[in-house]
């Protein structure tokens, strides 16, 4: 089997797979051998020069060149069609403001969440229904672990040498979700970013792993969804209240309750921006008033008004909306995916390029 160029030779397939393990060019899992044969039928439909680089991966500052990428989507199981969404996630990945470096390093439980969007979704399968972040879906699950793969084999993210993370969360196998374009009652995500209707885009945020809220959208009112909505956001305890960015993905019913009531995503979002609060006194005993702390950046008038409301929301572009998921039980569960941080990270996202 080849990987960068080089040429190894197992007696079988048991063998291979034993063989990347103790290569350690696997994160824990399996990986399926990178064949030659395997590597040249994606290189063959991308129709692209094999030592073309697409980015440095760091902390290692490895090349991710199209015949490396290829190597690592073979490995993770992906089918051709899915490696220029990968390719894009790459792209987006080693642009300067999402600070690729700081996010295989620091000691927060960050990982790149890839959010798809565009007619892509349908066409190679992206489960956008029950168990979204789950199991089940080939696209979305190898397509997250190729992306994983590359920031291992590539960029060198071995735990504790150097990634720090203290925790970490399971998107460090794969992380990878899709725009529900049926159930999304507004503009799809990547149109809100800038792109045509007819692009697939992947957005990228380095995010914490889903936490499910029980909104009640099938049985209360805006209202009351938007209150519970925010409420999950202003979280003492959470790297959010630094003022980063978050992606909130929404269950179909809750973002037809609030379409229904006359709301936009914009509106959603600067009500959330609105309610998602917290009194100075409880505010306080997050600790120090440091920079990236609410007390800081919203500039409370009277910091010793226990009473002053402190924003968890620090701007609009601050907080990511995107529809997925089932429609059980009510629609009550959505998903918050609290970020790193204020002015660590920001959201990536570039259209994908099919041959």
């Amino acid at each position: 089997m080849q990987f960068a160029s080089r040429v190894f030779e197992t007696k079988d397939i048991a063998s291979a797979i034993e063989f990347c393990y103790e290569q350690r060019w696997t994160d824990g899992l399996p990986v399926v051998p990178p064949t030659a044969d395997a590597v040249e039928r994606i290189i063959a439909y991308l129709r692209r020069d094999p030592q073309e680089v697409i980015g440095i991966i760091p902390p290692r500052d490895g090349v991710a060149t199209i015949e490396t990428i290829a190597i690592n989507c073979v490995m993770a199981g992906c089918k051709p069609e899915y490696v220029t969404i990968v390719i894009a996630a790459i792209e987006a990945m080693v642009e300067e403001r999402f600070n690729l470096n700081g996010v295989q390093t620091t000691t927060h439980s960050c990982a790149p969440l890839l959010m798809i969007s565009g007619p892509a979704v349908k066409s190679l399968g992206f489960n956008t229904k029950e168990c979204t972040f789950g199991h089940g879906c080939r696209a979305s699950a190898t397509i997250g672990r190729a992306v994983r793969l590359i920031l291992w084999n590539i960029g060198g993210g071995y735990p504790g040498e150097p990634c720090k993370t203290t925790q970490g969360h399971p998107g460090y196998y794969s992380f990878c979700i899709a725009d529900d374009a049926d159930a999304n009652p507004w503009e799809p995500l990547h149109v809100e970013r800038g792109f045509k209707p007819d692009d697939t885009a992947v957005t990228i945020a380095a995010v914490e792993g889903p936490h499910l809220i029980g909104s009640g959208a099938g049985y209360g009112s805006a209202e009351d969804v938007l209150y519970v909505l925010a409420d999950s956001i202003a979280t003492l305890g959470s790297p959010q209240v630094s003022g980063g960015d978050m992606v909130l993905v929404l269950a179909p019913m809750a973002a037809t309750n609030l379409a229904n009531a006359g709301l936009s995503k914009a509106d959603v979002m600067r009500e959330l921006m609105r309610l998602a609060t917290r009194p100075v006194r409880e505010v306080r005993r997050r600790g120090s008033i440091a920079e990236t702390h609410p007390m800081h950046w919203n500039k409370i008038a009277d910091p010793n008004d226990d009473n002053a409301r402190v924003r968890f929301v620090r701007d609009l572009e601050n907080l990511i909306i995107l529809v997925a998921g089932g429609w059980g039980s009510g629609g009550a569960f959505s998903s918050l995916c609290a970020g790193w941080g204020a002015r660590r990270s920001h959201p990536v996202a570039r259209r994908v390029q099919f041959p």
